[in-house]
């Protein structure tokens, strides 16, 4: 395991709680600027259901409330749900997560090996301060070294454009929550963060990035509006970071050694998304349970690969579809060359077709059932899914029904009502299934025709 991050403690914790023997090789950061990263209101849940739980100290104090400045509009959002009570951001302080993830994968029995790493001659080797080389000869090997890319970033695909961070800590102003503002040629991030300071990052194209990154810096919060939030000049340096989104042509390339890529080593995300640090977490907890099952069970080590693999790329491409509707939203600035190559501007989305209460459906145009991998409890299995080709994602069950026995089910009997009535499994469950169908475009109203069923 190469990378000590959240995707990569947490996966090695759990390979650790499974049997296997893990070495996590870790590279301190020796100083590290805190900026305004958060956690979704989901991020226990998840942790929950693999017997985890963030200790409250990870969390940063909840911001009174959050201001978009975005499409000529100011939006100002209310308090933040409580912690695990409803949907929503909880800041959090970083080097505690990450202090909490390794101590959770070293009580587990992953063995926690400072250094960097190399991988040659069917070897890793690890080079360590004041120490002897470590060489490690192993069965399987997970890339979790972030952006650095330390086994797979030859393997990365990028978009025709790149993302510059310029980032720095203020003191606070009298103004409490976050903020994000958009201006011309980017936009802009604020949050509080340790020590009573608080984080500006702003997001530009590289080029405009590059050089004195302070005169930039400075250039950018002209534009904006942070009074009340900061207070005087920054007191760190203006750091600057490459955050362009990517994702991997395969996330479990092959060779001789099975080689599965978390975090983001796998696929990152714009940072509008707001969720790199969940999505690491979900990452590195999903590549465990994939890479268990590839050598646990042999026979099905390819299609749980492949399900690792498929969710990376599948979450990757949703982001890039979500973000860049959002992008088009600041239609001020659509002739700027920063707006101009993220935006996405799609027709507005016709409303989602409703179950008919009877009548005919028909399977839509390429809907079809395959054998794909799920996850069940702390394996992947093969299970049929339902699939589409223009969604990134199969789609396995809904309210406990199996989507592609209902999806056969509604090619044989046809109608809505019989097949309410006849297939096996409570009737409110069953509607709930179709209707999910119906109104993500699997079945469509008509008579049986050429439709793709297998």
């Amino acid at each position: 395991m190469v990378g000590g991050g959240p995707a990569g403690a947490l996966a090695a914790r759990q390979l650790a709680v499974s049997g296997l023997l893990v070495v996590l090789v870790h590279q301190p950061r020796r100083s590290r600027q805190h900026l305004g990263e958060s956690l979704s209101a989901s991020a226990p849940r998840l942790l929950a259901s693999y017997g985890l739980e963030l200790p409250d100290s990870v969390y940063a104090p909840r911001p009174a409330d959050h201001f978009v400045r975005w499409g000529g509009r100011e939006d100002r959002i209310a308090v933040q749900p409580e912690r695990g009570g409803g949907e929503g951001q909880r800041l959090v302080r970083r080097d505690r997560l990450d202090e909490w993830a390794l101590a959770a994968a070293e009580a587990a029995g992953a063995r926690i090996v400072e250094g960097s790493a190399s991988w040659a001659s069917d070897r890793l080797t690890v080079r360590r301060w004041g120490e002897r080389e470590l060489r490690i000869a192993a069965r399987a090997l997970v890339d979790a070294s972030g952006r650095s890319g330390v086994l797979t970033r030859g393997d990365r695909e990028w978009p025709t454009w790149r993302t510059g961070a310029l980032t720095a800590h203020f003191a606070p102003g009298d103004r409490g929550g976050t903020v994000i503002e958009s201006f011309p040629d980017g936009w802009v991030w604020s949050a509080p963060v340790v020590g009573g300071r608080r984080d500006v990052t702003v997001m530009l194209d590289a080029a405009h990035a590059a050089g004195k990154v302070e005169e930039r810096f400075g250039e950018a919060l002209r534009r904006v509006n942070l009074a009340g939030f900061v207070t005087g000049a920054p007191l760190t340096p203006v750091r600057a970071a490459d955050v362009t989104p990517y994702r991997l042509r395969s996330s479990a390339p092959t060779g001789e050694r099975t080689l599965v890529a978390a975090g983001d080593a796998a696929s990152a995300l714009d940072p509008l998304s707001g969720l790199g640090t969940m999505k690491a977490m979900d990452s590195g907890l999903t590549a465990a349970v994939a890479l268990r099952t590839a050598l646990g069970r042999p026979q099905d080590a390819e299609l749980a690969l492949a399900f690792h693999a498929a969710k990376e790329r599948g979450l990757a491409l949703e982001a890039e579809e979500r973000l860049g509707g959002f992008y088009a939203e600041e239609a001020r600035f659509a002739g700027r060359a920063f707006w101009r190559r993220r935006a996405r501007k799609s027709p507005p989305p016709a409303p989602p077709p409703r179950l008919p209460e009877d009548g005919r459906l028909r399977p839509a145009a390429g809907a079809r059932v395959e054998t794909q991998g799920v996850l069940q409890g702390d394996w992947i299995v093969p299970a049929e899914v339902v699939v589409r080709p223009d969604r990134f994602r199969p789609a396995h069950k809904v309210a406990g029904i199996a989507l592609a026995e209902l999806f056969r089910a509604v090619g044989a009997r046809g109608g809505v009502r019989r097949t309410l009535q006849e297939f096996p499994a409570p009737e409110p469950a069953v509607r709930t299934a179709l209707a999910w169908l119906v109104r993500e475009r699997f079945l469509i109203p008509g008579a049986p025709g050429a439709g793709g069923a297998d």
